[in-house]
């Protein structure tokens, strides 16, 4: 364990060194990378409260010009039932100059989510031409592109897993977010079972799958969903 990276911690499952090692390593270099590090170990220690107060200062050391750190601070707002203030993270991240590879898909899919479960039909609007304008581009064709297309109903489901790479590390990361987003489509329709089903494949591909945040919200939706969930 002594000589692990940061990230070889959490991938072990040595959550709460991780945590000490971010701090010490951002101490020595004031490299934000190592908080963005400590924010995954966090949220395996489902320490939401910290999750929500590192993000924050991120944000306010970065200038809020990268929208993953909105989204980690909307997961967390999210996972302290506090979804007004999820949705608002995630519109903050909006206007955030780094994105995913696809222009930003990934952050309207948390805005999607969030329009879904709290049936908020105006919301889902604005998120769906949102997407509508972004899968336009040819960064469409960069993941997470393809799950924008499925959202607005352009492609299936045989489309969706076809489109997965053959490496290793991506296939796993790609079918977390695959099968979050099918998650999506499955309580869209109102099928509580079929959404719990695919939240419990999106969190089942192992230590790479680590690296998406759709993992982080699947994993405190299904806990929230089955903790509640009268038979």
């Amino acid at each position: 364990m002594e000589n692990y990276n940061l990230w070889q911690l959490i991938q072990n499952g040595y959550f709460t060194e991780a945590c000490e090692k971010a701090d010490l390593d951002f101490k020595k270099t004031s490299d934000l990378s190592h908080l963005r590090n400590k924010i995954y170990a966090l949220f395996h220690l489902k320490n939401y409260n910290e999750c929500i107060l590192l993000s924050e200062k991120i944000i306010s050391f970065d200038k809020g010009q990268t929208d993953s750190d909105f989204i980690f601070l909307g997961i967390a707002y999210w996972l302290c039932d506090k979804k007004e203030d999820a949705v608002n993270a995630w519109k903050s991240g909006l206007n955030s100059k780094y994105t995913d590879a696809a222009g930003g898909v990934e952050l309207q899919i948390f805005l999607f989510f969030a329009s879904v479960k709290m049936m908020d039909n105006k919301l889902n609007k604005n998120v769906l031409k949102r997407i509508n304008k972004l899968v336009k581009s040819k960064n469409t064709m960069n993941y997470p592109g393809f799950l924008g297309k499925y959202l607005l109903n352009e492609i299936g489901e045989d489309s969706l897993f076809s489109s997965v790479s053959t490496v290793p590390i991506l296939k796993e990361r790609q079918l977390c977010q695959i099968n979050f987003s099918i998650a999506l489509k499955r309580i869209e329709n109102g099928n509580l079972d079929e959404y719990i089903k695919k939240l419990k494949d999106a969190v089942s591909f192992g230590p790479a799958s680590y690296l998406e945040h759709m993992y982080y919200l699947a994993t405190g939706e299904l806990e929230i969903m089955l903790s509640t969930r009268i038979d």
